[in-house]
């Protein structure tokens, strides 16, 4: 944990009464332009999804659980530095051959199509996966949330 994260999740308890410090901070994606870029769209309320590998849950890597509905996350820009927070409202796993159009839309990533979403989506899992040298596969479960952001900087 970072100063900032610590800053930011001190004055979003305070000014709404929170009682507790259940929180993950991390930031999109896997480099600092993709985190900014991601970051910027949920910002501008167009990115209210995100989608992850199930499979990456099960190997239980550095501990990460499933999410839940009501979790909190302080999201990180490029530069580890905390920008905003958000819960999470909706959790569905399924298929990554059974998300819809509207996962992609609410993803507000490129068009916002499905054909776009797979299109930047797949070759990311699949570079996820090469890591734990397991392939992909069109019935691999995917994670998606829906999520709201409650407080930012």
């Amino acid at each position: 944990m970072n100063q900032s994260v610590l800053t930011l999740w001190s004055e979003f308890k305070k000014q709404f009464s929170i009682p507790h410090d259940h929180y993950e901070a991390w930031a999109f994606g896997n480099s600092p332009a993709m985190a900014d870029e991601l970051l910027g769209l949920v910002l501008s309320r167009e990115k209210t999804g995100t989608s992850s590998l199930h499979p990456l849950y099960e190997l239980d890597l550095e501990g990460e659980k499933l999410p839940e509905v009501g979790n909190y996350s302080v999201l990180l820009d490029g530069n580890d530095q905390a920008q905003a927070i958000i819960c999470t409202k909706v959790v569905d796993i399924l298929p990554y051959s059974q998300v819809s159009e509207v996962h992609g839309y609410l993803e507000g990533e490129g068009d916002r199509t499905l054909k776009y979403w797979r299109s930047v989506h797949q070759p990311f899992f699949e570079q996820e996966l090469a890591e734990y040298e397991l392939p992909f596969s069109e019935n691999m479960l995917i994670v998606y949330e829906l999520f709201e952001v409650v407080f930012e900087k």
